[in-house]
């Protein structure tokens, strides 16, 4: 980790600014814990920011715990991004996702002091009154159901928070929905679909309204010796 803060402090401490600053503030190291159930699909969100990491020329670690229960049950996914190198999945998360209220209150000891917990603010209530952490309600379940359809209730949140994430981070979106579209390559054509929809339901919400500060990681840059072995291969 940076002897800095990777989520500069200068964000808002209350997640009610009255601007939004929407330049992206470079970081180099950004620790995401995604919490919620097993059924919500954490583990393939999670896979989908690794993946895109790898495809980015970045460092990436990840840590998960499962489930041993066959009906599903509190689940994990943590990934860790860097710009230089990565040893370890982190300590700490910097960026917290709570889908439901025991995901919050098992995970917000996780999450360091200045840190942003995004949460779904249709199935949680964090207590606004600690300061320590920067709080962005987001209604998930509700807004997914409204981008795909009632039968969606407890599927595409996890896609619609990649969305969301992508935004914030200012990821790379084109390589995101490709990586989207080869996972469900194979089947039918109707599913890369609604998880495309999903998707750009949440990179299409304002974040802008409750977040101050939007992140980029900075690009990789390869030293003249690197350049030369890597042009020589």
């Amino acid at each position: 980790m940076n002897p800095t803060p990777t989520l500069p402090e200068s964000i808002h401490p209350t997640g009610s600014p009255e601007r939004a600053d929407l330049r992206p503030e470079s970081i180099n190291d950004a620790v995401i814990r995604l919490a919620g159930d097993s059924q919500d699909g954490i583990q393939s969100a999670g896979a989908f920011l690794a993946r895109l990491a790898g495809r980015s020329a970045q460092d990436v670690m990840t840590y998960m715990t499962i489930p041993a229960t066959i009906s599903g049950g509190p689940s994990i996914f943590q990934v860790r991004i860097g710009t230089g190198e990565v040893l370890s999945a982190g300590d700490e998360a910097d960026f917290l996702v709570a889908f439901y209220q025991h995901s919050y209150q098992d995970h917000i000891g996780f999450l360091k002091e200045g840190g942003v917990l995004l949460y779904d603010s249709d199935n949680v209530e964090p207590n606004l009154d600690d300061k320590r952490f920067v709080y962005v309600g987001v209604p998930i379940t509700g807004l997914t159901v409204e981008a795909l359809g009632g039968t969606a209730k407890d599927k595409g949140k996890n896609i619609f928070v990649l969305g969301l994430i992508s935004k914030i981070f200012n990821l790379d979106v084109e390589k995101l929905k490709a990586v989207i579209t080869e996972k469900f390559s194979g089947k039918d054509k109707s599913i890369a679909n609604t998880a495309l929809m999903a998707f750009q339901a949440g990179y299409g919400y304002p974040v802008g309204r409750v977040l101050t500060h939007q992140y980029k990681f900075e690009a990789h840059v390869l030293s003249s010796v690197q350049w030369l072995k890597e042009g020589a291969e």
